[in-house]
């Protein structure tokens, strides 16, 4: 009887073992997936590297998601930021605030950069589409970027060095996109962080924590255009 007993228990310990783990992956799954959203409001900025009094009530996007499988350093000195964005007829524009600076890589990818990836269409269709790009510019202002929707002619940035770190202004031609309150883009923000050896060294993100956003669109964030705030 105790020999049942203690077969019993040990079923009901496995069982319960099993069960808990299942339901870790699926929260850390949940967790993965989860799609945020954040807004825009309509306004013209100068992209100029100085922040304009349009910028101050604007909400901010916070690029702290750690892609673990592409970070080496201590996850407590990657650097994270904050960005805000706005928009007009016929541009989106974003104001990034980071830190730590190195751009000693040849690659672009790997130099401490700030990255946005636009679905201007939100179809999340995986592979890029003609409405799909990625932009990238490191902290002294060099361009670069990729996706069939991608054109060097559509972007224009100015990088400025700030107290402990720098920032990137920019602003991106949308040609694809409903330009008017309630349009919905999916959007993903990226930071690189070079630690000073000519490598990457970490990768934040906005929306989705893995280094997936150059390649699919699938799990970008949502961006919704938004009006004007009345004063």
């Amino acid at each position: 009887m105790r020999t049942l007993c203690l077969e019993n228990l040990l079923r009901l310990a496995c069982l319960a073992a099993v069960a808990a783990s299942a339901n870790s992956a699926v929260l850390a799954q949940a967790e993965t997936s989860k799609t945020l959203t954040i807004a825009a409001h309509e306004g013209t900025p100068t992209v100029d590297g100085d922040i304009d009094e349009i910028w101050k009530d604007v909400p901010e996007a916070e690029v702290v998601k750690v892609v673990k499988s592409e970070t080496s350093m201590p996850e407590e000195e990657l650097a994270k930021g904050k960005v805000k964005l706005l928009w007009d007829k016929d541009n989106l524009y974003a104001l990034f605030q980071d830190a730590k600076l190195s751009a000693s890589s040849s690659d672009d990818w790997a130099q401490d950069s700030i990255e946005l990836f636009v679905d201007e269409m939100n179809e999340r269709a995986g592979e890029y589409q003609a409405d799909d790009a990625q932009y990238r510019v490191n902290y002294e202002g060099k361009i670069s970027g990729a996706g069939l929707g991608y054109d060097p002619k559509n972007i224009k940035a100015v990088a400025k060095k700030i107290e402990g770190g720098y920032l990137v202004e920019m602003s991106v031609k949308l040609s694809h996109a409903k330009r008017e309150a309630e349009t919905k883009l999916g959007l993903d923000l990226q930071i690189n962080d070079d630690p000073g050896t000519g490598s990457r060294g970490g990768i934040s993100k906005w929306n989705h924590p893995e280094n997936d956003s150059y390649q699919s669109t699938s799990n970008f964030g949502t961006l919704i255009l938004e009006a004007a705030p009345k004063k």
